[in-house]
């Protein structure tokens, strides 16, 4: 293939970095590309601990394995200068910035290079994912587009750097990534995210852990990508933020003193970046101390050891005639899983108009197996029963067309499923998204908002009173469907609780802490307010149903329930049923809908710890 011909610079900047040299090097060297046609060059910046002897060792042992192995030694002057001086060494396409403190999964650099071979030229970059721990920023689901990367490894196309200036020599350590990034998509290029693509980065000691010079550095940083990319507002709060660090209890010793070095270095440096500000009208999002939107469980941890038999996991998709353009969305989320043991079924309801959708995706090869089915009209229910009656795989997740899966979604339901196979289902976290439809067909939304609505540990009580999970955050095993059934057809709404609900009876879920998929909701007030109505008709339908569904229990059983029922269920004496049906249903007051939302989820949540 062309991109197994491609010749590839890597820069690499060292700092104290012996202890993490071999892992690094024997990673790389496991690599399905030619080494022959890497070009490595080395940066290191005042180390004192015996790197650069170690380095002049790698160079000595393989010169000859790779193309070339450069060694550039001198005082250490950051990241963002290392790694552009290393720049000015590269001549190919692509060039590679990697930590040294990672190693490479063996086919991290052949996919990289096949990406970047197959995107536009305006594609300027293609970010790994990170493990144990993936970085926690925000992506889109379908193309992998990303408002701002981490430089820990990531592929840049030069011509691209070369275009925008390089990394800001001004910022010597952290933020100088998301600043190239703001800076890459000013001049109109694109960022990718790459999930497929991963190393293992050793960051962290712990979770919890504080690095004096990663607060230091990117505190500073975030106030002066405001003088560059943000609005007045956001300057101004930004300094606000920065002062407002001198009256945090010190995380490290030293900090309130080194913080106000910080603040004469501000002051010195902002007015370069106030004289330099944005060309475009781009998005340059800032939330307090970061930057893009952040997914719920950044530090939910891969396991460095995953089942050898992978179980083959059946997604089924409901769709109907009218909607090809947000099916075409939700299956290429589906391709992007991290996970390859997938069987695909799609069930069409009321026509045969995908047919052509799927035939191109069974040619791709992604999947183990396409399933297509048209059925005459026959409504939800009856075209899910027949996407579970075709499901081959011993586990089973829904997908509805609307809905959307992050690249991890089945990896990290199959890996928590494979530690406690005993368990029915286990199920993630999911963004409730407000989007204004402009378009049914052609395709065409606007995403007004990320909430998480649900952040609910399985309890049986609970998930009998009402639904916390998301159809598409549910995984199963397809044995529930062959010992309880599908939907109930008399069920158009709610469905899925009902089928949760028969599941629950004698089998246990277990709910993974990670944000893995994401559902969408009208951005309309008016049209949330009708669906809610439409909802709260179907859930006495549906406890009607539940009412004929009968468990033993022992006394200490149902006080245990009722207890957890009274916690959640009830505002002192108060039923908080009666709460939310009082307040939606008092005029201009419902027009607070989702911020009421908002906050009866983190009621719950906190409730429920």
């Amino acid at each position: 293939m062309y991109f197994q011909s491609v010749l590839l610079d890597i820069s690499i900047v060292t700092y104290n970095s012996a202890q993490w040299l071999e892992g690094f090097t024997k990673s790389l060297l496991k690599q399905n590309l030619p080494l022959a046609q890497i070009n490595l060059y080395f940066r290191d910046n005042g180390s004192t601990d015996g790197t650069v002897p170690a380095l002049r060792a790698i160079q000595k042992k393989y010169i000859n394995v790779f193309r070339a192995i450069e060694l550039d030694e001198g005082r250490n002057i950051g990241f963002g200068s290392g790694h552009n001086a290393n720049f000015a060494r590269c001549q190919n396409q692509f060039v590679l910035v990697t930590n040294v403190d990672l190693e490479f999964e063996a086919d991290t650099l052949s996919i990289l290079l096949k990406l970047a071979h197959e995107d536009s030229a305006q594609v300027a970059s293609w970010e790994c994912r990170q493990k144990p721990y993936e970085h926690p920023k925000d992506y889109n689901p379908v193309n992998g587009e990303t408002l701002w990367s981490s430089s820990a490894c990531i592929l840049f196309r030069l011509s691209a750097l070369q275009q925008v200036g390089l990394y800001e020599s001004a910022l010597f350590m952290y933020g100088e990534d998301v600043e190239l990034s703001y800076r890459l998509r000013d001049h109109g290029f694109k960022l990718k995210y790459v999930p497929l693509a991963s190393v293992w980065h050793y960051s962290y000691e712990d979770v919890a852990q504080v690095k004096p010079l990663q607060f230091l550095g990117s505190t500073l940083a975030n106030v002066l990508l405001r003088c560059r990319y943000g609005s007045r507002q956001e300057v101004f709060q930004g300094f606000v933020m920065f002062l407002g660090l001198f009256l945090l209890r010190p995380q490290f010793p030293g900090q309130r003193e080194k913080l106000l070095g910080q603040f004469f270095k501000l002051l010195y440096l902002a007015p370069k970046f106030l004289l330099k500000r944005k060309i475009s009208q781009q998005p340059f999002p800032f939330r307090m101390w970061d930057y893009a939107m952040a997914r719920e469980g950044a530090f939910y941890p891969f396991p460095e050891k995953t089942p050898a038999q992978k179980p083959l996991v059946s997604v089924l998709v409901r769709t109907m005639p009218g909607f090809g353009g947000r099916l075409k969305e939700a299956l290429a989320s589906i391709a992007a899983q991290t996970y390859v043991r997938v069987h695909l079924v799609v069930v069409e309801d009321g026509g045969d108009t995908a047919r052509c959708t799927l035939d191109a995706m069974l040619a791709t090869g992604r999947f183990s197996e396409v399933t297509y089915i048209a059925l005459p009209k026959s409504g939800r229910c009856g075209a899910g029963n027949a996407a579970l009656a075709a499901a081959k795989g011993e586990l089973i997740c829904f997908l509805d067309d609307d809905d959307l899966f992050y690249a991890d979604h089945l990896e990290v339901l199959v890996n928590a499923w494979s530690e406690n196979p005993e368990l029915g289902a286990v199920y993630g976290l999911a963004y409730e998204v407000r989007t204004e439809v402009i378009s049914q067909e052609p395709w065409v939304y606007k995403d007004l908002g990320h909430s998480l609505m649900f952040r609910q540990p399985f309890s049986r009580s609970l998930l009998w009173h009402h639904n916390f999970m998301p159809i598409q955050t549910v995984l199963f095993q397809r044995k529930l469907f062959e010992q309880y059934g599908g939907f109930d057809l008399d069920l158009d709404n709610l469905e899925d609780w009902n089928l949760w609900v028969r599941f629950s009876l004698k089998h246990d879920f277990l709910m993974v802490p990670k944000v893995t998929s994401l559902y969408r909701v009208p951005a309309s007030v008016d049209k949330a307010l009708q669906r809610q109505s439409v909802l709260d008709d179907y859930y006495d339908k549906a406890q009607a149903k539940h009412a004929l569904l009968k468990i033993e229990l022992s006394p200490p059983e149902i006080l245990k329930m009722a207890e957890q029922l009274s916690k959640e269920l009830y505002i002192g004496v108060i039923p908080s049923s009666l709460v939310r049906t009082v307040f939606l249903k008092t005029p201009f007051i419902n027009k607070l809908y989702y911020p009421f939302k908002r906050i009866w989820s983190l009621w719950r949540a906190v409730r429920s710890r």
